[in-house]
């Protein structure tokens, strides 16, 4: 399997179909201006701090270098891009003025790591580690979001978590401090290292996402950043952006206006339930017949899923915990009851794994699910 970074974890987390359409379908979404704007930020501090011996370099060697390595990709208008850079060049007055008055040679700038966790390669570039007096280590990551951190989302980070965890493999010196530094406002968010247990969380993360993207679990998940650039390839919003053409063997169906009286019927569903039938078998069948998980009408959506019923296999169970004395809280394996039992500090991971193992799905029916179609989704 190929090594693993926190940008593509995090990816996953947000839509493991996007991540597949990235990192292994090779998709490229086209570059956006406030990307190139934050890489050219980060290369300017990386010069600031990669020199062999003090003094950093002066302000007019920053703004020099700023200029000559400037990313133009990705901006609206030559007039944003002018903008940004303006706003650019503030910032990296202000970092000038803040980092050369009590100026410190860092233990590493941009330092790239691989680390191995039972298998999976977790790899990655922290922007800087800093030796605290200590003796302890200060692990840095640079953001250029338009707004400040709260302090709850620098202690739950998790690139900062999967930092420290890979520095303290690397180096066997222990961090007592990490800190996510907003170059807009050069505000340096500091909180204390993590502790044995969320790096224990983080390392297990990496290896859940690992066998998941091994087994090749890319579903579409529907988040904030939804329609992303790969709209027209995600079956939650293809048919929006990129609808199939009618099957000739598919009785004629105008979809949209399915969608549209589909949902208006249901409103009066005891008068006309044999209507919202015949659309909902139209429906399903598009839906089936294209790959979709949604399709759209002029102003809803309509959500196709499968629910699976399931249930536990009455003697595989039983044969499992019969032997260690557990039947007996779950006789006649009363599905409630077992999963209660499941939820308890009494049954341990491993045993609650092989449980959930035995879980079969019974049967399968499909599902229409309205959504709104928002107003600035529809712009």
């Amino acid at each position: 399997m190929r090594p693993l970074s926190y940008s593509q974890i995090d990816q996953y987390q947000s839509c493991p179909l996007k991540y597949r359409f990235l990192y292994i379908d090779g998709l490229k979404p086209p570059a956006k201006g406030y990307f190139s704007f934050g890489t050219t930020l980060h290369d300017c501090a990386e010069y600031f701090f990669r020199v062999k011996v003090p003094p950093p370099p002066s302000l007019e060697n920053l703004m020099e270098y700023y200029c000559l390595h400037w990313r133009s990709e990705g901006y609206e208008s030559a007039e944003a891009e002018e903008n940004y850079r303006q706003l650019g060049g503030k910032i990296l007055a202000d970092f000038h003025r803040i980092h050369s008055a009590d100026f410190h040679m860092p233990l590493a700038v941009e330092h790239q790591y691989t680390v191995n966790l039972d298998g999976v390669k977790l790899t990655g570039k922290i922007d800087r580690v800093d030796k605290l007096p200590s003796g302890e280590l200060c692990i840095i990551d640079y953001k250029s979001n338009k707004d400040l951190f709260s302090a709850e989302y620098v202690q739950n980070n998790l690139q900062l978590s999967l930092y420290q965890l890979a520095v303290e493999q690397i180096w066997f010196l222990p961090v007592g401090e990490l800190c996510l530094y907003h170059l807009r406002s050069n505000t340096a968010m500091r909180c204390p290292a993590r502790s044995k247990e969320v790096i224990a969380d983080a390392r297990n993360l990496v290896l859940e996402v690992a066998e998941k993207i091994e087994k090749a679990i890319f579903p579409a998940c529907e988040n904030s950043f939804c329609p992303c650039d790969f709209a027209h390839l995600c079956p939650l919003y293809r048919h929006k952006y990129a609808p199939p053409p009618q099957l000739p063997q598919a009785p004629p169906v105008d979809i949209s206006h399915a969608v549209e009286e589909y949902v208006e019927l249901q409103s009066r569903k005891g008068e006309i339930e044999a209507r919202i039938d015949t659309l909902k078998e139209a429906i399903i069948e598009y839906c089936r017949a294209n790959s979709l998980g949604r399709v759209f009408g002029s102003e809803h959506a309509l959500s196709y899923k499968e629910v699976l019923r399931t249930a536990y296999n009455n003697k595989a169970v039983r044969d499992l915990l019969e032997p260690l004395g557990l039947w007996n809280q779950v006789s006649s394996l009363d599905k409630t009851l077992l999963e209660e039992y499941l939820e308890t500090d009494a049954c341990g991971q491993e045993l609650k794994k092989r449980i959930l193992a035995l879980k079969e799905v019974i049967s399968s029916s499909p599902r229409l699910y309205v959504k709104q179609i928002s107003k600035d989704q529809d712009n």
